[in-house]
């Protein structure tokens, strides 16, 4: 069974779990769950320490969040989450908890139609069918989830409208990238391993949405290692397009699903799916970095790159990462400067 309780430090504040639903504005038939984890009430202090309070997770283990707490009263900022290409919205709880437990409201939908029980045993046509259909509806999907969240009252902290950021893994990081130019509410962008035209084609993104709009700052985290997105093709490509106020870092020993919850049983899946037009083989786990350290070195970055984006508007969170002075570890290393 596959570790889902991250190891890294959390911060102060228990972390609550509501699930809520919200139907496409263009296709009201497509509902999306969101998973929204949020700071609870002091009150509750200490209950997200026992298992035995702790909510499902795909991968057949609880994850360290509670149902149904009540929440903090003081205001908080958002990050909206968006999974990969077959992924799922509870696919990086390790991260979603973590800033969470640091006073951020974090909400994850299933982008349906692309999530990994849809996506089995269809064949190459339909697949791109889906993908094709997934380009048009997952930035949809995170402002329908901004919606959702915002009209939220009651169930969850109140929300600073002016402190939305956007962040999601591969396909979801290419989703976060397209967020600034189509909802002014996104003020700052994270991708991991985000994919760009070699998976999502040529078309990726529109002549007006790179640079990105008002100059927002974005973060590209990449696994040094990753054979599906590659560092140069998806990862600069994107970054020399982006602005001003970016950063671009590798994380060394990590692959494309140490991004992920359960990063051994994932990679091993990664490891026994033969795959076409690969440039280099997929190196096994134990070559790799393991997942305790990974999951401490994302939350980092992560954690650190939204604390100054969604603080100051008009500061450049990025700075650090550019010159590597902002780096907690000698796992990464700024790229493309």
């Amino acid at each position: 069974m596959p570790n889902t309780n991250s190891p890294v430090p959390r911060g102060p504040h228990p972390v609550g779990l509501v699930t809520l639903q919200a139907p496409d504005p263009e296709a009201p038939e497509r509902v999306l769950p969101i998973d929204v984890w949020f700071p609870a009430d002091a009150a509750h202090a200490g209950i997200d320490h026992d298992p035995q309070y702790w909510a499902e997770h795909p991968f057949a283990a609880p994850h360290r969040a509670v149902p149904d707490l009540s929440p903090r009263g003081t205001a908080c900022p958002l990050v909206v989450f968006s999974h990969g290409n077959s992924g799922l919205r509870r696919q990086s709880t390790f991260l979603t908890t973590y800033l969470a437990s640091h006073g951020y409201v974090v909400a994850a939908p299933d982008h349906v139609g692309n999530t990994f029980t849809e996506m089995q045993g269809i064949d190459a046509e339909q697949r791109k069918s889906v993908h094709r259909a997934a380009r048009q509806n997952r930035p949809r999907d995170l402002s329908t989830t901004i919606d959702r969240v915002l009209a939220s009252e009651g169930e969850l902290p109140p929300l600073d409208a002016r402190r939305i950021g956007a962040l999601g893994h591969s396909f979801g990081g290419w989703t976060a990238l397209k967020m600034p130019r189509r909802d002014e509410r996104v003020r700052a962008v994270c991708g991991l391993a985000p994919a760009a035209e070699p998976f999502v084609g040529r078309r990726a993104f529109e002549e007006d949405e790179l640079p990105l709009a008002r100059d927002t700052p974005a973060l590209l985290v990449a696994g040094v290692e990753d054979v599906l997105v590659d560092v140069e093709a998806s990862i600069l490509s994107v970054y020399h397009r982006l602005g001003a106020r970016k950063a671009a870092v590798g994380v060394a020993g990590a692959d494309h699903f140490h991004f992920c919850d359960g990063i051994p049983l994932l990679h091993a899946i990664h490891e026994q799916t033969p795959r076409e037009g690969l440039e280099r083989p997929v190196r096994p786990y134990a070559e790799l970095l393991d997942e305790s350290e990974a999951q401490t070195v994302l939350c980092g970055l992560v954690g650190d790159f939204f604390a100054t984006a969604l603080a100051d508007p008009d500061a450049d969170p990025c700075a650090g990462f550019r010159t590597g002075t902002a780096l907690r570890s000698d796992k990464v290393r700024p790229l493309g400067r």
